[in-house]
């Protein structure tokens, strides 16, 4: 008798296992759907199971059990899976190694089941369970796994209102290989507002109304069960859920996770635990990954606007002032490997300057995975040719990782071509020197090139050695500026040599191609008698052929002068000033050369410096006192309308006044004058000049029986200066 018993229990075995349903694992959850049925207290149960497709399919209706010892609630509830079947390969259970690669098992098939149930009654432990028998073989971490149950369990508190469980949304299946850094995200969401926590629980089949732990093999437990390097060992991180390692054998495991949620008890003041929802994870690591996932993180190739170069670097098309760069990849990367600031990646321009990258944004599945980047950058691509994009380790220590833990190369790069931006047409106009004092720059831009909106700066060079060298030496943050004085050169400074300049365009943070270099013209001569001074100066390069006209100037008091051109323009760029019959007095010698005839403004209008000869003339004793005055208003209010000299009609034989402007043009003159009838601030012509300050030279003379005789014959002269006011 006991012979035929054991046999029946052989053949029993033995069909049983032949029709047995290996479970790779799955998850139990439940949401409150109360108040959308119009049913209270409704709850939704959803059960998900993945098995091995070789195996017996579980089946379309599965039993989950409901209980609870303080409400003495033991009850079934029979959840339906309302369409077929379907298997995890859509999943992209194979992204990383081959099917069939290191075990039997890679063929998983995932069955969702739904199901309601009223719990009207109030009761703070509730446990929703699955369980069934079998689970597949040669699980390495567990203790005969083939001959092993299965049950997870969710848990519901209703002591302080309705509540939906966390629900599992990433796959409970890793199909890995050796030597990759996993981020494993067990990622849960949570409807109620309540704080989550995870935890790793036992692998576990039902003993008698719970569940109770399996065995598991030396070397391993339900917190290390995957054998991972000391470097990387294996944790769960209890507040996000994501499990890391680096598996460093080849084997099958299990990993079972419990993410636990509470609610704050206002009346007594804690946090209570007011429902769980528990889930088991097959993971299976195998010697050898896919080429693809060795390769690393790699751009997807081919995809839309990207060809390679001849060295295989990837090229994409981007337009002027884009401010992103989108990248694809082959394979999903973790966003635990993607650093936030952007620091895994750095961008430099076609003029080799880094552009600062704002930040990585990834569009993450509920694995916590991406399949692309957008890559914001703190300004627009703005310049024409090759930017490159370069991989780097960033400030989280490591490159991108792929979905499988295989890092990116560092340096890896990706070309984004830009060719329909508008250079910049900047131009040096001219250097002048101002007043034998300081260099003056002018400089344009075409208006049409210029962005200001990405305006940062301009920089101001200068080389005193013959441009071996330039220094900044000025930043100027007007964008509207157009022109700028180089105070820290002086007047002995001007005399010494010539100085180059040109300037530069900061623009969205990169250096622009600079100006032309324009240099200041410089003159030098001998002094030794003003008769005859011979002059040279250098080639003014501000300008094609320019045309140089010398300038002899007169002092006519302390940094006053009377200049009147000397010859005619032409281009040379030496000269002898001759003045034969000079008498004693200071003088001087400038050059001045412009653009063009048309163009005489003060920005096409180039001076050099000033070289001085003779002494000045000690002044004379008037034989007459005259008092000249400094200001008038010619505005008819009959008050200080004219010029009037006082003193000057003491003088009978000659009284000459001649008035001329800040540029030494002569605009009025009167070889008698009379104060009757003043100079009233008119031009040669009568009409009104513009106010300012301008030079006048009196000379006054009597006939000698009419002159004191220490001063008899001698003609007087006064120079100064008046400032016209008008209305």
């Amino acid at each position: 008798m006991k012979r035929i018993l054991l046999l029946l229990a052989l053949v029993l075995t033995a069909s049983f296992g032949a029709r047995a349903s290996h479970i790779l694992g799955g998850d139990i959850q439940y949401k409150y759907v109360g108040d959308s049925t119009g049913v209270p207290n409704q709850y939704r149960i959803k059960l998900v199971i993945y098995w091995e497709q070789t195996a017996f399919d579980p089946g379309a209706t599965q039993t989950v059990t409901i209980r609870s010892a303080s409400c003495n609630i033991n009850t079934n509830v029979t959840v339906t899976r309302p369409g077929a079947a379907f298997s995890a390969a859509n999943l992209g259970a194979y992204d990383c190694i081959a099917p069939g690669a290191g075990s039997a098992v890679y063929s998983p098939m995932i069955n969702v089941h739904y199901g309601y149930v009223v719990l009207p009654q109030v009761c703070n432990d509730y446990y929703m369970y699955w369980q069934t028998c079998c689970r597949v073989f040669n699980i390495t971490a567990l203790n005969n796994s083939g001959g092993q149950g299965f049950y997870f369990e969710t848990e519901l508190n209703n002591t302080l209102g309705k509540n939906s469980s966390p629900s599992f949304v990433s796959i409970p299946l890793s199909y890995i290989c050796i030597g990759g850094y996993t981020n494993y995200l067990q990622n849960a969401i949570e409807l109620d507002g309540d704080s989550i926590a995870y935890e790793l629980l036992p692998a576990r089949q039902l003993g008698g109304t719970t569940g109770v732990s399996l065995g598991y093999n030396a070397g391993y437990t339900y917190t290390a069960p995957i054998t991972a390097s000391a470097a990387n060992p294996f944790v769960l991180n209890a507040q996000t859920g994501n499990i890391t390692f680096t598996a460093t054998q080849a084997e099958t495991s299990v990993i079972a996770v419990r993410v636990n949620e509470y609610r704050y008890d206002t009346l007594y003041g804690f946090w209570e635990k007011v429902g769980s929802s528990n889930r088991e994870i097959q993971v299976t690591v195998a010697n050898n990954c896919l080429p693809i996932v060795n390769a690393g993180v790699k751009l997807k190739f081919p995809s839309p606007g990207v060809s390679l170069d001849n060295r295989g670097r990837q090229v994409r098309q981007y337009n002027c002032l884009d401010s992103s760069v989108m990248l694809r990849f082959t394979l999903s990367v973790e966003m635990a490997s993607v650093s936030p600031d952007g620091s895994d990646f750095r961008l430099t321009s076609p003029n080799g300057q880094p552009i600062p990258i704002l930040q990585l944004v990834g569009y993450p599945d509920f694995n916590g995975e991406t399949d692309s980047l957008l890559v914001k950058l703190s300004k627009p691509l703005s310049l024409n040719g090759d930017y490159f994009l370069y991989s780097k380790v960033g400030n989280d220590g490591n490159t991108l990782l792929n979905k499988c833990g295989k890092d990116m190369n560092e340096f890896d790069t990706i070309i984004l071509k830009v060719n329909n931006c508008i250079n910049l047409d900047m131009q040096l106009r001219n250097v002048s020197i101002d007043e034998d004092e300081h260099p003056h720059l002018y400089w344009q831009i075409d208006p049409a090139t210029f962005p200001s909106y990405l305006f940062n700066l301009y920089r101001v060079y200068r080389s005193a050695d013959g441009g071996a060298t330039y220094q900044p030496i000025a930043s100027l943050n007007d964008s509207a500026a157009r022109e700028f004085v180089d105070v820290s050169v002086d007047a002995a400074k001007v005399d010494a040599r010539s100085y180059r300049y040109y300037v530069q365009m900061i623009l969205n943070q990169q250096p622009m191609p600079p100006t032309n270099v324009v240099h200041s013209m410089w003159l030098r001569g001998n002094l030794t008698t003003a008769s005859s001074v011979p002059v040279v100066w250098n080639e003014y390069n501000g300008w094609n052929n320019p045309q140089y006209q010398i300038q002899w100037g007169t002092s006519i008091g302390p940094n006053l002068w009377l200049w009147e051109n000397y010859g005619t323009p032409n281009g040379d760029t030496t000269a002898t000033v001759l003045h034969p019959n000079i008498g004693p007095g200071l003088y001087a010698v400038r050059i001045r050369t412009v653009r063009n005839m048309s163009q005489v403004s003060a920005e096409d209008t180039a001076w050099s410096n000033w070289i001085q000869v003779g002494e000045p003339v000690p002044p004379i004793p008037p034989i007459d006192s005259l008092t000249v005055p400094n200001v008038f208003t010619p505005n008819g209010d009959g008050r200080n309308d004219g010029f009037t000299i006082r003193g000057l009609m003491s003088y009978q034989t000659d009284r000459i006044v001649k008035i001329f402007d800040r540029t030494g043009l002569l605009v009025y003159e009167n070889y008698n004058y009379d104060n009757s009838d003043p100079w009233k601030g008119e031009d040669r012509q009568g009409q009104p000049l513009p106010a300012g300050v301008y030079f006048y030279i009196v000379e006054a003379f009597d006939a000698a029986n009419n002159t004191p005789p220490a001063y008899a014959g001698r003609r007087r002269q006064w120079k100064g200066n008046v400032t016209l006011l008008q209305k």
